[in-house]
């Protein structure tokens, strides 16, 4: 009896045959992190070239929001990335053969799934981090970094002809842009900064300087306007004044953090998040959607396990096309995922389901399928 629990102990230890099919496995799941960090971020490298060419953005700066931008996709990357290699280790292993000569030695695939279990745990941890705090915490930097940059470069947020909104707490018009000169022509400003006491400012032309901050992006800029007139009202005292001028200063500021512009809730750190949750009530919108987000987090997580099952059902099959047939299960699989949690966080938000199961549903879905090609690939 000792003996026969000895050797059930030294088949559960690392082996040769352990370190093989991790070395099958760890090369396709590192290549395909890149990957797919470079899909998503070409989506965004037009936007990116925009602050580059535009904005005058330093190499620096611009180099800051793409790996700001690369840490917010890997929540996405790591599980699909960790699939693939899956597929790909057991479908290689599967199609030259290799993997019956393993099982002919009496080792099983529940035995081979312990190492790819082990990585697994590993990408769960990493993937717990990212959606707790360094994931929130990129957002709320790009988005910051965001706001500085277009302070750069404000008069690009003009549109001529067009009534602007929103510009430095002003409503703008302007009938000729100027871009790269940052010139205006026939310019019409209503500033209601105090409510009391709103001005309407109508001048010929103007021009927008950047004004140098402390950061190295500019937070503020100087409007300067020529030959016109300033319109202001006192509801108090009930007067009207009119001043005309040859040359106006108007200094525009912003605040530089723009912390109350974050408002979704992958933006919210965990620990914040957990007090938002304490504090709003579980039938309302805003409490559905923090306590969705919570959950989603976790959900998202721990993909990699239910992948370690479904990669190797999936992938032991004996086809020539191995990579293509990785790329297509883990493409449906990512397409299910998220159109089921997409069902699901619409179904939080309208109070039809828990947030608990909705955002476990895609999951659960995917294990199905994953014992079911499990339980087919132990022949």
């Amino acid at each position: 009896m000792l003996t026969s629990l000895t050797q059930r102990i030294s088949r559960l230890l690392p082996n040769s045959l352990d370190i093989y099919v991790l070395e099958e496995v760890i090369g396709p799941f590192l290549g395909g992190i890149l990957f797919f960090a470079f899909i998503f971020l070409m989506f965004q490298v037009l936007r990116l070239a925009d602050f580059l060419i535009i904005h005058g953005t330093s190499i620096l700066i611009f180099g800051k929001m793409m790996g700001l931008m690369m840490l917010t996709f890997l929540p996405m990357v790591l599980p699909v990335a960790f699939l693939i290699a899956v597929l790909m280790a057991f479908g290689r292993l599967s199609a030259d053969s290799e993997l019956v000569a393993i099982k002919a030695s009496g080792i099983g695939l529940v035995r081979l799934a312990i190492p790819i279990s082990f990585i697994a745990m590993l990408v769960v941890v990493l993937s717990l981090l990212l959606n707790m705090e360094w994931v929130p915490w990129a957002e709320r930097a790009f988005k910051t970094t965001l706001i500085k940059v277009g302070n750069t470069k404000v008069v690009t947020a003009i549109k001529e002809g067009t009534f602007t909104t929103g510009f430095f707490d002003l409503l703008i018009f302007a009938d000729k842009v100027d871009t790269k000169t940052n010139h205006l022509s026939r310019v019409f400003i209503y500033d209601e900064r105090e409510p009391k006491n709103p001005m309407t400012i109508v001048a010929n032309s103007g021009e927008i300087l950047a004004v140098k901050a402390n950061t190295d992006l500019g937070a503020a800029a100087l409007m300067k306007l020529y030959n016109g007139s300033i319109h202001r009202s006192d509801s108090v005292a009930g007067n009207y004044q009119k001043i005309n001028f040859g040359d106006y200063q108007l200094f525009l500021n912003n605040n530089e953090g723009a912390d109350a512009t974050v408002t979704k809730p992958q933006m919210i750190p965990y620990h914040e998040l957990l007090r938002k949750i304490a504090d709003s009530d579980p039938h309302s919108y805003a409490g559905s959607e923090f306590r969705g987000e919570y959950w989603r987090r976790f959900a998202v997580a721990f993909t990699p396990i239910i992948f370690v099952f479904l990669g190797i059902g999936f992938g032991t099959v004996r086809t020539r096309a191995v990579r293509a047939g990785a790329a297509l299960v883990a493409l449906v699989t990512l397409l299910v995922y998220w159109t089921v949690q997409t069902m699901g966080t619409l179904a939080v938000q309208r109070g039809t389901l828990p947030p608990f199961f909705a955002m476990q549903l895609p999951n659960i879905l995917i294990f199905i399928a994953a014992m079911f090609s499990f339980r087919r690939a132990m022949w």
